[in-house]
C-alpha cells in the first residue's frame, strides 16, 4: 500500500506559492514600468508642445509691437491733422490755399486703420486647451493681461470709429467730392474759382470742428493709452519667454 507523505504535498504547495508571487511582482514592475514610461512620454510631448507654443507666441509677439508702433505713428499724424483742420475752421479765412488744404486734410482726418494683432497662437491656446501646458504662473498671468488689453482696445476703437462714422456723414454737407481729382494721390482738381465748400455756415462748421475735437480726445485719451499698455504687456512677455524657454 502506497502511503503519501503530507511534507511533500505542503513543499510542493509552497512552492508554487512562490512561483505566483515572483510572477505577481513582475507583472506588477512591468505595469507600473510601463504606466511611469507612459506618463514621461507624455509629459515630454507635453512640454514639447509648450515650447512650441511658446517659440510661436514669442514669434507672434515680436510681429505685434512692429504692429503697435506703427500704429502709434498713424494716430499720432492723425491728431496733428485734425488740429490743423480745427484751427483752419477757427479762423475761416477761405482762400485758394486754405480751401486746398482742408480738402487734402480731409482725406486723411477720418480715416480709420484699426489694430491688426497677429492672433495664431493665441487662438490655439485659447481653443485648444493650450493654456493648460504652460507651467509657469507668471507666464500665463501675462498672457491674460496681453488678452486684457487687446480686447480693451478693441472695445474702444469701435467706439472712437463710430464717432468717425458720425463726422464722415457730417463732412458729406461740407466736402464736395467733385474737387477730388485723384484721391489716392490728394490732388485737388483745378478750376477757374478754385475747390470751395458745400456750406460756409459758420454753426455748421463749428459743430463738425466738435466732432472732430472729440475724435482728437477718443485718440489721444483712450487709443495711444491702450497702445502703450498693450505695448508694455508685450514687451515684458517678450522679455520673460526669452529667459523661461529660451525662444529665438
Amino acid at each position: 500500500m502506497e502511503v503519501h507523505h503530507p511534507h511533500h504535498h505542503s513543499g510542493h504547495q509552497k512552492k508554487k506559492w512562490k512561483e505566483y508571487l515572483t510572477e505577481f511582482v513582475m507583472l506588477f514592475a512591468a505595469v507600473t514600468l510601463g504606466f511611469f514610461a507612459e506618463n514621461q512620454r507624455e509629459h515630454y510631448i507635453e512640454h514639447l508642445r509648450e515650447q512650441q507654443y511658446m517659440q510661436s507666441l514669442y514669434e507672434d509677439l515680436k510681429k505685434d509691437t512692429v504692429e503697435l508702433n506703427y500704429l502709434k505713428r498713424i494716430y499720432t499724424k492723425q491728431m496733428k491733422f485734425i488740429d490743423t483742420t480745427i484751427d483752419l475752421f477757427r479762423v475761416g479765412e477761405w482762400n485758394d490755399v486754405n480751401l486746398n488744404k482742408i480738402y487734402v486734410l480731409n482725406l486723411s482726418t477720418l480715416g480709420n486703420r484699426g489694430l491688426n494683432l497677429m492672433e495664431r497662437t493665441s487662438v490655439q491656446l485659447k481653443n485648444a486647451g493650450g493654456m493648460r501646458l504652460i507651467k509657469n504662473s507668471k507666464i500665463s498671468d501675462e498672457i491674460a493681461n496681453y488678452w486684457h488689453w487687446q480686447e480693451y482696445a478693441k472695445a474702444y476703437g469701435a467706439t472712437t470709429e463710430e464717432l468717425k462714422l458720425k463726422a464722415r456723414e457730417r463732412s458729406y454737407n461740407i466736402f464736395n467730392q467733385f474737387y477730388y481729382n485723384e484721391i489716392n494721390r490728394n490732388e485737388i482738381k483745378t478750376t477757374r474759382s478754385g475747390a470751395q465748400l458745400m456750406t460756409y455756415d459758420k454753426a455748421v462748421l463749428t459743430e463738425y470742428a466738435n466732432r472732430l475735437s472729440h475724435i482728437k480726445n477718443s485718440i489721444k485719451n483712450q487709443q495711444l493709452y491702450q497702445l502703450d499698455q498693450i505695448m508694455g504687456s508685450a514687451v515684458i512677455l517678450l522679455n520673460d519667454l526669452k529667459i523661461e524657454y529660451q525662444v529665438k
